[in-house]
């Protein structure tokens, strides 16, 4: 008889607002919503059309898409990934949703409705306090991030991978591998570039000795950091409560 198969552990990304709680403070957290999946390419929540719950993810990325104005190209705000919350901003402002979520790879997330989710860390202060650090971080990079806007498209570009591996990279024999299921023309809705521009920027990354890249995939063979100036480099993800 063989042995049964181990269940694989869940591995949330550095800085997330779950790989700052402990196990039974997550644990109670996961009992007030229930488990949910969806595929890829699956719109879960709609631009101004939701009152969107909770989502805590466990596995898979969804990214933040905006619209500015009606029938006007979308822009990518922000990509989440295992151990990330969604719908925060909304819960605290009693808003509906101002981005669509939409999930570029299949997703494992819990579900907790708003009330109970706010509940929850009234009860629960030192889960509340992590979600405000979480909060602060985020916000830090989203600023840190606007100061590539006016850059040429490689140096948007070797930004937003190198916070892509900081955060959600994972090692390999090949280099540190960002498999978020994002393709050229979600990079380029993150960074404001044509599929052309993407390509163009891609393949001098490649050419330079920084990067494979394969299907929705791209290995980091060499410190994208070291493109950039001292002053443009992201700061490191801090982990823990208050660092």
């Amino acid at each position: 008889m063989s042995a049964p198969a181990r269940t694989k552990p869940v591995v949330y990304s550095r800085g997330s607002f779950l790989s700052r709680l402990t196990p039974d403070q997550i644990r109670e957290l996961f009992a007030v919503g229930h488990p949910a999946t969806y595929p890829a390419d699956h719109t879960i929540v709609r631009q101004g059309r939701n009152l969107p719950p909770l989502l805590l993810l466990r596995s898979g990325f969804i990214k933040a898409v905006r619209r500015a104005l009606r029938g006007s190209h979308p822009a990518i705000v922000d990509v989440y990934g295992p151990g990330d919350v969604l719908g925060a901003e909304a819960m605290y402002a009693n808003k509906f949703a101002h981005v669509d979520f939409v999930t570029t790879q299949d997703v494992t997330a819990y579900v907790v409705p708003q009330h109970q989710f706010l509940e929850h860390l009234g009860r629960h202060p030192a889960v509340s306090l992590q979600l405000m650090v979480t909060f602060a971080h985020r916000v830090r990079q989203r600023e840190a991030a606007l100061a590539y806007s006016r850059h040429d498209v490689r140096e948007r570009l070797v930004a937003f991978l190198n916070r892509q591996q900081v955060f959600y990279g994972v090692m390999t024999t090949q280099g540190d591998l960002i498999d978020m299921g994002l393709n050229r023309g979600d990079i380029g809705a993150a960074i404001g570039a044509s599929d052309a521009a993407v390509d163009e920027a891609l393949r001098r990354l490649r050419e330079d000795g920084y990067i494979k890249t394969g299907y929705k995939k791209i290995w980091i063979i060499r410190r994208l950091s070291e493109e950039l100036s001292p002053q443009l480099r992201p700061e490191p993800p801090a982990i823990g409560a208050l660092d």
